[in-house]
C-alpha cells in the first residue's frame, strides 16, 4: 500500500512541479511587476493570479495537445486537420475537468485573499507574493488532485491506460 501512495504522489510531482514551476516564476514577476506599476495591493494580486495562469496553463495544454496527438483516440482519425481538432477538444475536456472546479475557486477567492493577506502582513515583496501564492496552492492541489484521480479517463490520453502511445516505430505505415 505504502509503495502504491508513493508511486501516486510521484505522478502528482511528476505532473504538477513543472506547471507550478512556471506558474510561480510568472506570478512573483507579474504581482511586483503589477505593484511597482500602480502602488497598489490589489492590483498586484490580480495580476500576480493572472500571470500565474497564463505560465501554469500554456504548459498544460502544450502537454494536454502533444499527448493526445499521439493518443489511438486522436490517431485513428483520418487527416491532419481532424486529429488537430480532436486534440484540442479532448485537451480542453481534459483542462475542465481536472481544474475548472479548483480554478473557479481558485481565482475567485482564494488566490487574491491569500495574495493580499500575506503582503498585508509580510510586505509588497517577493517573500510575500510568495508565502500568498503557495497557500493558495494548498488549496487548488486539494481540489484539482481530487479531480484528477476522478476524472483520469476524461484528462489522459487513451483514457488513462499506460500504454497511451506506443513507440514511435510501430508507427510507421500504421493506419490508425
Amino acid at each position: 500500500m505504502l509503495g502504491s501512495e508513493r508511486g501516486r504522489v510521484a505522478r502528482w510531482v511528476a505532473r504538477y512541479l513543472p506547471l507550478e514551476v512556471l506558474g510561480t516564476i510568472a506570478a512573483v514577476g507579474g504581482a511586483a511587476a503589477a505593484y511597482e506599476a500602480s502602488g497598489s495591493l490589489v492590483a498586484a494580486a490580480v495580476a500576480g493570479t493572472i500571470a500565474e495562469g497564463v505560465g501554469y496553463y500554456a504548459l498544460v495544454v502544450v502537454r494536454g495537445i502533444r499527448g493526445h496527438l499521439a493518443s489511438r483516440r486522436v490517431r485513428r482519425h483520418a487527416g491532419a486537420p481532424r486529429r488537430a481538432f480532436v486534440a484540442v477538444s479532448l485537451t480542453l475536456r481534459g483542462l475542465v475537468a481536472e481544474f475548472g472546479a479548483a480554478e473557479a475557486l481558485d481565482t475567485f477567492l482564494v488566490r487574491p485573499a491569500c495574495l493580499v493577506a500575506a503582503t498585508s502582513v509580510l510586505g509588497p515583496n517577493p517573500t510575500g507574493w510568495l508565502v500568498g501564492k503557495l497557500a493558495a496552492d494548498a488549496v487548488f492541489y486539494a481540489v484539482a488532485i481530487v479531480s484528477f484521480e476522478f476524472g483520469r479517463r476524461l484528462i489522459l490520453p487513451d483514457g488513462g491506460s499506460d500504454a497511451a502511445a506506443p513507440p514511435t516505430h510501430r508507427l510507421k505505415g500504421a493506419v490508425g
